[in-house]
């Protein structure tokens, strides 16, 4: 309250020497003035925000994956939050409109900028809460849900299992968590991550049905489908000490979204690449040489929302030989590699527009590139034939 007051003190010392009836005027606009730009029904969006975030000079856009891509200022950080404010008032309604607050990357590039610290993101997740809540949805996210509820994973008709004879040994204290790509897309990942833990001699165990962490339901504003799901994960995961995952995304799930939607994990999560270091400075796993230059892509979700960036680095460091490129745009000023956010289901040929002008900049520094998230190495090899590799692959390739 006294922060407040002392940032306002000079409009109060301003209205103090006005005569009483334009001091009353004042006051009374300046107290209601927000109601007025406000809808009066209760929403899930953050419509004060939106607002703030519609009326900002717009900084963030140049960094925009999205905007880079479809180069029209609709498609802006700013401008997705104009036709969402739009939507919030109930101005206007298309279906148009309604197909725009899925355009979004989910890469918290507009955050780095952001005087408001907002993301875009997490804005229009509340929007299309709203939108689901009215029914809205458009068609063809109606029925990805729909299949990932029947299915818990989001590959209609995808593999929800690793196969391995370790799955529902529940005495283990560490569980290997692969998530939905890595097991139907870049199964390489998970079969490199299970060899090192073998070889570091890690007890270990899988579970015999994963359902995805949630993310998608979360991200598209489905809350009741994303809260079964993570009661589900809660319960499977409650036997173990230590929970790793290869995938990024399920991390931050994890480590920071369940908790804040009141499903605390008392696991310890940790990313794969933490993982391996720590087996690594224990001398549980020795490296053998490299000589080879490799550049490495930032995963967003990793970078951004994890904070973790000096990890997979120190890790790939310890390599004998092996010589670590950067590009220009690189941990928390990396660029997404068009998958995040769902955009590579809601809007592929966006996505494969990011992903070229990402592998065309990681191209520029080395033929040789590795990454710490599955699903950026899917969406890189989609874009090239060169040498793409995770970073669980890499490790297992100069393993002892």
């Amino acid at each position: 309250m006294m922060d407040t007051m002392r940032k306002y003190l000079w409009i109060l010392k301003a209205i103090s020497k006005l005569k009483l009836s334009t001091q009353k005027d004042v006051i009374t606009r300046f107290l209601t003035a927000e109601k007025k730009y406000l809808p009066d029904k209760k929403t899930k969006a953050d419509v004060s925000d939106i607002l703030r975030c519609a009326l900002c000079p717009n900084m963030c856009r140049f960094d925009c994956p999205v905007l880079d891509a479809v180069k029209s200022e609709t498609f802006s950080p700013s401008g997705k939050t104009r036709i969402a404010y739009a939507l919030e008032m109930d101005r206007f309604l298309s279906d148009d409109a309604v197909a725009l607050m899925y355009v979004c990357a989910g890469c918290d590039a507009c955050k780095q900028w952001c005087p408001f610290n907002f993301s875009v993101e997490e804005l229009l997740i509340g929007v299309r809460k709203d939108i689901s809540d009215k029914g809205m949805v458009p068609p063809s996210l109606v029925h990805f849900v729909e299949n990932l509820k029947k299915n818990h994973t989001v590959y209609e008709g995808g593999n929800t299992s690793l196969g391995l004879s370790e799955e529902g040994e529940l005495q283990k204290d560490v569980l290997y968590f692969a998530g939905c790509t890595t097991l139907n897309r870049m199964k390489k990942v998970a079969q490199a991550t299970i060899k090192i833990l073998e070889k570091a001699g890690i007890d270990y165990t899988v579970l015999p049905e994963e359902w995805c962490c949630g993310a998608p339901l979360s991200l598209l504003g489905f809350d009741s489908d994303f809260k079964k799901f993570a009661e589900h994960n809660v319960k499977a995961f409650r036997e173990y000490k230590t929970l790793i995952c290869s995938c990024p995304t399920c991390v931050h799930m994890f480590k920071e979204v369940y908790p804040k939607m009141g499903f605390p994990l008392k696991v310890e999560v940790l990313h794969t690449s933490q993982f391996f270091l720590q087996l690594a400075k224990e001398g549980k796993i020795k490296l053998g040489e490299c000589n080879k230059e490799y550049v490495y892509h930032d995963p967003c979700a990793l970078s951004r929302k994890l904070n973790i960036t000096k990890e997979p680095r120190e890790l790939l460091e310890s390599i004998p030989g092996l010589t670590l490129k950067e590009v220009q745009l690189n941990q928390k000023e990396t660029r997404c590699c068009g998958m995040g956010g769902m955009l590579g289901f809601t809007n592929p040929e966006i996505a494969s527009a990011i992903t070229k002008k990402r592998s065309e900049e990681l191209r520029g520094v080395s033929d040789s590139i590795v990454t710490a998230c599955p699903v950026c190495e899917f969406a890189l090899k989609r874009a090239n034939t060169g040498e793409i590799l995770d970073i669980s692959e890499l490790i297992l390739k100069v393993l002892k």
